[in-house]
Order: C-alpha cells, then sequence, then structure tokens
C-alpha cells in the first residue's frame, strides 16, 4: 500500500461518515506507513495514556508534540487522527480517550464548548455512542470512564 493509498483509507471513513472496519483499524496502527510528517497512533495513544494516570487533559498541540509535529503541521490532519482513535477505542471495547483531548482554553478543567465539542460529540456518534441532547454532560461522563479505565489499566499493555 502507497503512503497515498494509506492516508485515504484513513481518512474515508470520517469524510464519509462511515463506519471503518478492522482494515481501516489496521492501516492507521500499521507501523511500517507512519512516516515523520504524521500524526502517529501508537505516540498519541501513549501520551493519552500517560495523561489519564495523572489525571490531566492533553492539548490538540500535546497530541501533535507527541508525533514530533507542531500545531501548525498537525492541525489538519488532527480531526482524522482523533476519530481514528475512537474507532480503534470502539473496535476494542474501550471508552474514548479522546475525551480528554481538548483545546488550549479547557486544558485545566475539560469542559469544552463549541466546534472542538461539536467535534468530539460528532465523532463518538460516529463510533455508534448516543450521546443524547447534552454533549457536554456526555463529555464529561466520558473523561470520568477515561479515567477510570486507565486506573483499571494501570500497568497493563494495551497497544503492541
Amino acid at each position: 500500500m502507497t503512503p497515498r493509498q494509506h492516508e485515504t483509507l484513513v481518512g474515508n471513513p470520517m469524510r464519509l461518515d462511515r463506519p471503518a472496519d478492522l482494515r481501516h483499524v489496521a492501516a492507521i496502527e500499521a507501523p511500517g506507513l507512519l512516516r515523520a510528517d504524521r500524526l502517529e497512533f501508537q505516540r498519541s495513544l501513549a501520551a493519552i495514556r500517560s495523561a489519564t494516570e495523572c489525571r490531566a487533559f492533553l492539548s490538540y498541540g500535546d497530541v501533535a508534540a507527541a508525533s514530533g509535529l507542531t500545531w501548525q503541521a498537525a492541525r489538519r490532519r488532527m480531526d482524522p487522527h482523533l476519530f481514528a482513535l475512537c474507532r480503534a477505542a470502539t473496535t476494542r471495547g474501550w471508552p474514548l480517550p479522546t475525551a480528554i483531548v481538548v483545546d488550549r482554553e479547557s486544558l485545566a478543567h475539560g469542559a469544552m464548548t463549541g466546534r472542538p465539542l461539536i467535534g468530539f460529540a460528532g465523532a463518538a456518534e460516529r463510533c455508534g455512542r448516543i450521546v443524547g441532547g447534552d454533549a457536554a454532560a456526555f463529555l464529561a461522563a466520558e473523561q470520568q470512564r477515561v479515567f477510570e479505565w486507565a486506573e483499571r489499566e494501570r500497568g497493563n499493555v494495551l497497544h503492541d
């Protein structure tokens, strides 16, 4: 698979508002296809896991930095990348770890508003989660689930 084919496979489920299959998840995690100018699945998951152990939130810039990218370099790729993390978590029966990835203004408290909240709620719904009428309440509950899940999984290897 060429890097372009890989990018298409990873991005299409989100752009087309279709669920991803295991081939999609495998493409996201294929280490041989990752390049230095891309957001890296394993590095993002490791950064999220590290933050959850401190019950802390991460900014989008923190996720970019985990892959060695600036926010400017990663900005256009962030939504598909976070959606891919949500799909992989759903496939594995995990809560949505991206619930703790927030805009810089929300780092202290985790309560997103506006586009970031709408984006997270939309990704959750595309993954089959029922958000309901109060996206902010859903986010807060999912953040709590992520922190509880991380505590239960502390010390366990989540990825190879």
